[in-house]
């Protein structure tokens, strides 16, 4: 049976609570992703999600002020996770549960190890068979 370890990436474009949406912005322009995830620098854990969909329903509620706000204010938490071991039906499961298409993988004690994309898992069981 597939596991999320399968089918996750490695996931480097992490921010913290404090950095600013500017910032985050620019780090997912540079790599050129949809999401970074949001780790409490102390506790080092998983703690929010920022997704292009945050940025556009952000933007439109706070204009004036949206670049100057820090990730804090913008991200979507509490954030759905998984571990890498889960069972990727599983995961599939907290996707369409909770309408998301990406999930942060974590370590036992919450800390980034990865991301799991839909389109991944779609490409694996759709694409790469038809």
């Amino acid at each position: 049976m597939p596991t999320v370890k399968d089918y996750m990436i490695k996931k480097k474009e992490i921010v913290t609570p404090e950095d600013s949406v500017s910032s985050a912005i620019e780090l997912m322009i540079e790599n050129d992703i949809g999401s970074v995830v949001v780790e409490d620098e102390a506790k080092k854990q998983v703690v929010g999600i920022f997704t292009e969909r945050d940025l556009l329903r952000r933007f439109m509620t706070n204009r004036n002020r949206f670049v100057n706000m820090t990730i804090s204010e913008v991200m979507t938490s509490p954030v759905v996770t998984v571990t890498k071991d889960m069972p990727l039906a599983d995961a599939v499961r907290l996707m369409k549960e909770h309408d998301v298409a990406r999930l942060p993988v974590v370590n036992k004690d919450g800390k980034c190890v990865g991301i799991l994309f839909w389109k991944d898992i779609f490409n694996n069981f759709c694409v790469n068979k038809i």
